[in-house]
């Protein structure tokens, strides 16, 4: 009841009670940064983030993409509390005696892909063959290409490990099992790339090809939410050499180019020993990223792509562009990775010449 006086129940009430159940219908969490977010502005989630690029620029009229994206983010959430225990059995309290592997992380994923439909193939960087999934269950348009655990193999208890994706169209015939067909691809025809990176923070970076946007994962609320803004672009003045020590000074031609930049300009060098935990400091800070052996197809295509799309350029040993190579027959086909600003790689280029 409604009293005239606006007393406990009055009009004034009344009204307040619809203007806090109207705000509360729109305020979020707070952010992971603890800061930038407007009172009567939601932050922004990842499901939404990825819905909303795909609303303005659709890869396909049946949404698979945007729910192979989820499926993976959610993978990522439950990977980050393996991590943190740094064991395969979580037995809380105690101290892990199963230690994490990339085959354990490799049969998360299969099992998360192999019953929603959205994917026929998943190759592992670890694993030898490509993984099919059985003929009763559905399959989807997409292949998935995974690095599914990069960290420092010295050390126990990293303190940064990584993970990519990259997905691409299938080009076989839709319904099917994948086939090795599928992954003959073009590296510059990838519809999306994911970086996941698990340390003190875990963040998860991506690009549909229209920027970089970088997510953190919010520790309560277990969703990842927007760092920023706008999209992540590289710093064009470089300070840093991301990379293996002894590969920066062998007489690689590569190396040599990029380590007499690195002397004329007093550049410092970091390496954390893996390739994804490079890069992620890499992505943040800007910089020169040089990498020998990464896997083509798992770690420099996507890693490439990230690179492109934040305003860079990622090149191989040879100065060839790592988005216009093209997959064979060997499926597990390594390459030198080098990454910068657009006048940095092309310093490099010049320099190989």
């Amino acid at each position: 009841k409604v009293g005239e006086g606006g007393g406990r129940f009055g009009c004034d009430a009344v009204g307040k009670i619809a203007v806090l159940c109207r705000m509360s219908e729109i305020v979020s969490p707070m952010s992971p940064l603890g800061a930038g977010v407007h009172k009567k502005r939601a932050a922004t989630v990842f499901p939404s983030h990825v819905r909303r690029t795909f609303t303005r620029h659709p890869v396909d009229y049946t949404g698979e993409l945007v729910r192979l994206m989820d499926d993976i983010a959610t993978l990522t959430h439950g990977i980050a509390v393996y991590v943190a225990e740094s064991d395969e059995k979580m037995t809380y309290g105690a101290v892990g005696s199963s230690p994490i592997t990339s085959a354990f992380v490799t049969r998360k994923l299969y099992r998360q892909l192999s019953n929603d439909g959205y994917a026929c193939l998943i190759l592992s960087k670890d694993s030898d063959k490509p993984l099919t999934f059985p003929e009763h269950v559905p399959h989807g348009g997409y292949v998935v290409c995974v690095s599914p655990l990069d960290s420092d193999p010295m050390i126990a208890h990293p303190s940064i490990v990584g993970m990519t994706f990259s997905i691409y169209k299938r080009r076989s015939s839709a319904s099917l099992p994948g086939r090795l067909l599928d992954l003959q691809q073009n590296l510059g025809d990838q519809v999306a790339a994911l970086l996941c990176t698990f340390s003190s923070s875990n963040t998860l970076t991506y690009t549909m090809g229209f920027g970089v946007h970088a997510f953190t994962l919010h520790p309560v609320a277990v969703q990842y939410f927007l760092q920023a803004s706008g999209p992540l672009m590289l710093d064009p003045v470089p300070t840093c050499v991301y990379g293996d020590r002894r590969f920066l000074t062998c007489d690689a031609k590569i190396a040599v180019a990029v380590n007499e930049l690195a002397i004329k300009n007093s550049w410092k060098t970091i390496n954390t020993s893996s390739l994804l935990g490079n890069f992620a400091l890499f992505l943040q800070n800007g910089g020169v990223l040089l990498w020998k052996d990464a896997h083509l197809l798992c770690e420099a295509a996507p890693l490439a792509f990230l690179v492109e799309q934040a305003g860079g350029s990622a090149v191989n040993d040879e100065g060839k562009r790592i988005l216009s190579l093209s997959s064979n027959e060997d499926l597990h086909a390594t390459t030198t990775l080098c990454c910068g600003s657009v006048d940095i790689v092309r310093q490099i280029l010049k320099a190989l010449a």
